[in-house]
């Protein structure tokens, strides 16, 4: 591991312990659609920035990037779908739970094996971490964008009682 990657490494540690942290008890869920998406997008356009112009891809880092947007688009959905919504004093509060906890761990574990195979074979894509920040941010977007349904079905729900 290079002095470049221990940065990009201790960054990806401290974000999936946050999200993690953040997702497994219950949050209220903003009345604005724009704060489901808006941080995943953010860390969608930094895995971009620090994939574009790395190095020339191969067929190895194109297949390796597109089973990992596949697995994390996948992973996102399972663990949005397993989500938690309930509504308390007109207030959405969504969480992971045991299932959603799963499913990001089986995600994780999934994503980091890529990157080692990835390593492995010599793959430009794995090094740095644009293609770890990206995955994450896809992850958590479509967690986020299936939880906001959840959500606006549950409000659905609750304004017809």
């Amino acid at each position: 591991m290079s002095f470049g990657t221990l940065p990009n490494a201790l960054v990806m540690i401290a974000i999936v312990v946050a999200v993690l942290v953040r997702r497994l008890s219950w949050s209220e869920l903003k009345n604005s659609d724009a704060d489901a998406w808006r941080g995943p997008l953010i860390m969608c356009g930094v895995g971009v920035y620090q994939l574009y112009g790395n190095h020339q891809y191969g067929v190895i880092d194109v297949t390796l990037l597109v089973i990992g947007a596949v697995v994390a688009l996948v992973a996102g959905y399972a663990s949005g779908m397993v989500a938690q919504v309930e509504r308390r004093a007109g207030k959405v509060f969504y969480r992971l739970g045991l299932p959603g906890l799963g499913i990001m761990v089986a995600y994780l574990v999934i994503r980091l094996g890529l990157a080692g195979v990835g390593h492995l074979l010599g793959a430009a894509s794995t090094i740095g971490g644009g293609a770890l920040i990206l995955s994450l941010g896809a992850n958590l977007l479509t967690q986020s964008l299936v939880i906001q349904g959840k959500a606006h079905r549950e409000a659905e729900e609750y304004s017809v009682r």
